[in-house]
């Protein structure tokens, strides 16, 4: 991008001089009077001077745009490689850990749930026996549940246990993942405004298409004052152009950042 950079700088002193150049050519030009073809070549002959000045400049401008377009492209697809990267390594923070907790909660249910399921139906069963006024079937019932009861209780503990480990293992995970996600944050708002800023570039873009054709006209129309004019104003979105990208560019190395920084604060 350095090397890219200069050239701008230095093209956009001959162009301000040709614009004021122009300018005056255009403006002698019109107040002319009929005949004056002598004058009228002489403003020809300097368009045509200019031109010359001008066109190294503007092909140089738009090698320049190109590499930094390129140089964007590069760093773009490097951090979307990157986020990608990130975004799959958040999901797979304490998964390994989570699962197998996860896994020990749902064996543990399944263990217990025929033992749980008996108490309960002993306690319904003892429930209705008591409406019936059925006290013997009533303390029955009640003598084969308590019976139960220890174990039940040790088997809701150890259930109960493994989901609170299960649900502190989340808990520690999203902890984890809100640090990472943090970091990545700027993100989402840079991607906005280089969008935005592709828009404005796509404007200048029409602009200078269009002048470029104005030119070719006027090239082809030997009208050296119209086609200074055009390749003037082509150069002109040239370096508009180059600054939308500057910006742009600079905005594509703060989400690289954003994104190495995330990466650093990944759990090892």
């Amino acid at each position: 991008m350095s090397a890219s950079s200069k050239v701008p700088a230095e093209s956009r002193r001959p162009v301000r001089f040709f614009a004021l150049l122009l300018s005056l050519i255009l403006a002698v030009s019109l107040a002319l009077p009929q005949g004056s073809t002598h004058a009228a070549g002489d403003a020809w002959a300097s368009a045509l001077s200019g031109i010359e000045s001008l066109y190294d400049g503007y092909t140089a401008l738009e090698t320049a745009n190109k590499i930094e377009k390129l140089d964007i492209q590069s760093l773009r697809k490097d951090s979307a490689e990157r986020l990608k990267a990130v975004n799959a390594a958040v999901k797979g923070i304490d998964k390994s850990k989570i699962d197998r907790l996860a896994a020990e909660a749902a064996a543990l249910k399944t263990k217990h749930a025929a033992l749980i399921a008996q108490y309960g139906d002993l306690g319904r069963q003892a429930a209705e026996a008591r409406k019936r006024k059925d006290k013997k079937n009533a303390d029955l019932l009640d003598l084969k549940r308590n019976k139960l009861k220890p174990s039940v209780d040790a088997a809701k503990l150890e259930i109960k246990s493994a989901k609170e480990a299960l649900d502190g293992a989340k808990k520690q995970a999203a902890a984890k993942a809100k640090t990472v996600k943090d970091a990545l944050a700027p993100v989402a708002a840079l991607k906005k405004q280089v969008t935005a800023e592709n828009k404005t570039i796509a404007a200048f873009n029409k602009t200078r298409a269009a002048s470029y054709k104005r030119y070719r006209a006027s090239v082809k129309a030997g009208n050296a004052i119209t086609a200074a004019a055009e390749i003037t104003l082509m150069y002109a979105q040239l370096g508009k152009i180059h600054a939308s990208q500057q910006k742009i560019y600079g905005w594509e190395k703060q989400i690289s950042a954003a994104i190495k920084s995330a990466a650093a604060k990944l759990p090892a």
